[in-house]
């Protein structure tokens, strides 16, 4: 199998190296503007089948040339960029995955297009959404009627350190994007929009982790369609306590706000000049970094109420020196590529994770998360 990844940064690194390692995977070819991080990505390379190019995903019609001789694509691009691996991937009629859900296609227009030229392309297949759509989904198919569904997940420095008790784990404006953008959930049966940073509460793991907080970001993805007649459904990013009081300081005193400002003579975003300055003292250097996931499906079968968590604590990998995050964000899409490219999955057009992997082929994609030390349980909650 021949695998293309666009985008070499903290997950396509770890896309690279996770696919590398397997048996049915060939070759790995990795495209990225950024010289320096391919190159870094070429230095750390053992197996041999990691190839590095420099190319700009914008040119449509080159990135169309060259995946043609891939069995599958992987997009791992920030979202003003993943449109461009999309149109490509859909010319060039190869299946794709893709790590967000951000591209400039409709919807439909996406889906309509990749059934016409009879490849999949799987959106959204990450940690959240993509792990967290997958659990959601197993759990409501073990009931009769789901009446709820809350998944709270969030990537933490082991230990809450000044400032904002945050370490970056991925890209820093994808993180305030989550701060900012207001969160689509279900209340009642119907879908609709809540602020970003708004409903918060506390949850608690087991020792030593203890009590975090959480609140609502727009993470549910394509569950809002996918999941049926459900009452209650949300997503809510789970962070060290007194986070969430920080970052809104920053947002009320304008310093997150996207129109320009004099200053100096000159005119500035106070977004751009707040980013530049806090990212480099919250970026995540020689600590380690552990991911918290709780899923929750409530509902009914045979008559019965029935309450079904999924959890998993996920911590820094010393022996690789790889991040949780990037543990538990590539795995799965890295899982899910090979499956695709196999010719596992059956259905055309843009099939979100949570369909593509149901039955035998989600006890697959579950159990080879197994194999790489990501550990989910799942318990009947009384």
């Amino acid at each position: 199998m021949k695998v293309a990844i666009f985008g070499s940064g903290l997950m396509g690194a770890a896309l690279a190296q996770d696919l590398a390692e397997s048996k049915i995977v060939d070759e790995v070819s990795v495209y990225d503007i950024d010289r320096k991080r391919l190159n870094a990505l070429d230095q750390m390379d053992r197996s041999g089948k990691i190839s590095v190019r420099t190319h700009d995903v914008r040119r449509v019609s080159d990135t169309v040339r060259l995946l043609k001789r891939f069995n599958v694509g992987i997009g791992a691009l920030p979202h003003w960029l993943s449109g461009y691996a999309i149109e490509s991937t859909v010319r060039a009629r190869v299946n794709f995955v893709d790590l967000i859900f951000g591209w400039r296609f409709e919807k439909g227009r996406v889906d309509s297009l990749a059934r016409r030229k009879g490849i999949t392309v799987i959106p959204a297949c990450g940690l959240a959404p993509g792990l967290t759509s997958v659990l959601s989904m197993a759990g409501a198919n073990q009931m009769d009627l789901v009446d709820e569904v809350h998944i709270k997940v969030g990537g933490v420095p082991a230990q809450p350190k000044p400032p904002l008790n945050y370490r970056i784990v991925f890209s820093f404006d994808a993180v305030l994007e989550e701060y900012l953008r207001k969160a689509r959930i279900v209340k009642d049966g119907k879908i609709i929009d809540v602020p970003a940073l708004s409903g918060l509460e506390k949850i608690t793991f087991r020792p030593p982790i203890g009590t975090c907080e959480c609140f609502y970001t727009d993470g549910l993805s394509t569950l809002v369609h996918t999941l049926k007649r459900v009452r209650e459904m949300d997503e809510k990013t789970i962070r060290w306590p007194g986070h969430v009081a920080q970052i809104k300081t920053l947002i009320e005193c304008g310093l997150l706000e996207t129109k320009p400002v004099p200053f100096g003579g000159k005119r500035i975003i106070p977004r751009d000049f707040t980013e530049k300055i806090i990212s480099d003292r919250i970026r995540l250097r020689d600590e380690k970094d552990l991911t918290l996931m709780r899923v929750d499906v409530e509902g009914k079968r045979r008559g019965g109420k029935i309450h079904r968590r999924y959890e998993m604590i996920d911590r820094f990998d010393s022996r690789r020196g790889t991040t949780s995050m990037a543990r538990t964000t590539a795995f799965p899409c890295s899982i899910a590529a090979q499956i695709l490219g196999a010719g596992e999955v059956t259905e055309k057009g843009l099939v979100p994770p949570e369909i593509a992997f149901k039955g035998e082929l989600r006890c697959n994609f579950l159990s080879y998360l197994g194999t790489r030390g990501m550990k989910i349980t799942s318990t009947l909650v009384p």
